[in-house]
């Protein structure tokens, strides 16, 4: 099994996605693309922040 390196730019665009769920809640690909978060950045990094708030949810 092959591990998958983050790299810098995903981790920023993780936080900042996180970040923008605490703030305003589930947000669209639009309002995301406003953020200046780009749909792949989404599609590789969406997984990650939705485990952080369900893993947030369940404490």
């Amino acid at each position: 099994m092959k591990k998958i390196e983050v790299t810098a730019a995903d981790r920023r665009d993780r936080l900042e996605m996180l970040r923008i769920y605490q703030e305003r809640g589930p947000q669209t690909e639009k309002t995301l693309l406003a953020a200046g978060i780009s749909l792949e950045s989404q599609a590789r990094n969406t997984p990650w922040v939705a485990e952080q708030v369900k893993q947030a949810e369940a404490a």
